[in-house]
């Protein structure tokens, strides 16, 4: 399974899976599995697998029954039909022009490319929410429909929910796919009443085979808006459509959320995201200084995830920020070096007393530039550059949301918000002035 399988999917069913016992008799096998996802993941999906491996191996049948860890086995016997084995959609030998459609499809929904299966750290805190996410994406609308997961700000909720689409849209790029932010359902109701489109409206959102939303807890206290999405949400269930939700918290301590839709989304799976453990920190670093191509030792990795231990987002943007120091510096990352470039303080901290509003002030000085300037729509590169620059920030050093960083820019959209942050990430690799620049604006920000 280990070579037949990826990495991620691989720890997801496989790791933490082990045989219990065997009846020579009754050909019953019992097997320990880690959790209830993993138990119906099995049962749904691989026992055909293990069925025909065991046949195939050592000429041997068996039943298999599969039960949680510390839980005492079912007692009855479940059968299982064989059926043809089928790889994990990442070991497929897939076309170049299937590559390309799937690209240009993931580009038109504002995928982010690295929001991956292939590219999601797991641990502790997340891994029953990625092995949720796994099933969904090989058996969409039959397995955990709807799928809601919450968490704090930056632990991977939307990675995880860009994965399930970017595996879907590599098996069936005819799969109709819908990946929006809830304030993006908003103002699409909205426009629709004002245009008297809310025909094509409906048709959009209600004829998904995905439908993904980000940020649920938008919802909160607009009643007509939790009307319409109930509608939504009732069409695409009844058709046996896939819904992904994520939240920063559980649907009953959204406020005046109604309850009929806090019902609904207890239908399925919720499953939380809580901040990485020490060793998942240190994965996570590897991986990101790996994609980056930053050269950096295991002391002064475990330094940094040392210093963070609240969320990805801040963990990456201290590698970033220790990544920028040394290129100042112009000297080797070290441990003695992070500890310089994170001052001995938390990230957290020392990113504690930073809002939006502050960014915005200093960055604007800093370019001498007006901060209506910095919320306006001019498209001049004296003040796109700064405005994106903002944002990069905003999205870094807070722990605001997409839709609210997009709103505290002159009411931006999300996807506005998105871009500007992927482009500093790229130009920060490539043009020192940029990275010197954040640098000092950084320094700005946290000495004041």
């Amino acid at each position: 399974m280990k070579k037949r399988y990826n990495e991620v999917t691989y720890n997801a069913w496989f790791r933490n899976t082990h045989p219990a016992s065997f009846d020579e008799n009754t050909k019953q096998m019992t097997i320990s599995v880690e959790t209830a996802v993993s138990k119906g993941y099995w049962e749904k999906n691989l026992s055909s697998d293990l069925i025909q491996e065991a046949y195939g191996y050592a000429d041997l049948e068996i039943s298999p029954i599969f039960y949680v860890e510390n839980q005492q086995p079912e007692p009855e016997i479940t059968n299982y039909k064989s059926q043809p084995v089928q790889q994990q959609s990442s070991n497929n030998t897939r076309s170049s022009s299937t590559d390309l459609q799937h690209t240009r499809l993931a580009s038109d929904l504002r995928l982010n490319n690295k929001y991956t299966f292939d590219t999601f750290v797991q641990g502790e805190g997340n891994k029953l929410a990625a092995g949720a996410a796994m099933a969904i994406a090989d058996n969409p609308g039959d397995f955990y429909n709807p799928l809601f997961i919450f968490g704090g700000v930056g632990l991977g909720k939307t990675h995880l929910m860009q994965a399930i689409a970017h595996q879907m849209l590599r098996e069936d790029p005819n799969c109709r796919v819908v990946y929006i932010q809830s304030e993006t359902f908003v103002n699409d109701l909205i426009n629709s009443i004002k245009n008297n489109t809310q025909e094509a409206f409906r048709r959009k959102y209600r004829n998904a085979d995905l439908f993904l939303v980000d940020d649920i807890q938008f919802f909160a206290n607009k009643q007509g808006i939790q009307e319409e999405f109930f509608h939504t949400f009732e069409t695409l269930y009844s058709n046996q459509k896939q819904i992904v939700m994520t939240s920063d918290r559980l649907p009953n301590e959204i406020k005046s959320l109604s309850e009929r839709l806090s019902n609904r989304f207890a239908w399925g799976l919720q499953v939380e995201i809580t901040p990485p453990d020490f060793e998942t920190r240190i994965a996570i670093l590897k991986k990101k200084a790996d994609a980056e191509k930053i050269k950096i030792n295991d002391a002064t990795i475990s330094y940094i995830a040392k210093q963070v231990d609240t969320n990805i987002r801040n963990l990456e943007g201290a590698l970033v920020r220790v990544q920028a120091h040394a290129t100042i510096k112009r000297q080797d990352i070290n441990p003695q070096l992070a500890q310089e470039a994170l001052q001995n303080l938390n990230l957290v901290q020392q990113f504690s007393s930073v809002t939006i509003p502050k960014i915005q002030e200093v960055v604007a000085n800093y370019y001498q530039i007006s901060t209506s300037d910095l919320k306006g729509k001019k498209r001049v590169k004296t003040i796109v550059l700064p405005r994106q620059i903002a944002m990069y920030l905003s999205r870094n050093m807070t722990d605001k949301s997409l839709p609210k960083i997009g709103q505290e820019f002159g009411g931006k959209d999300h996807t506005t918000v998105m871009h500007a942050q992927e482009r500093i990430a790229e130009l920060i690799k490539i043009d020192s002035d940029i990275k010197n620049q954040i640098n000092d604006i950084t320094q700005k920000l946290t000495h004041n």
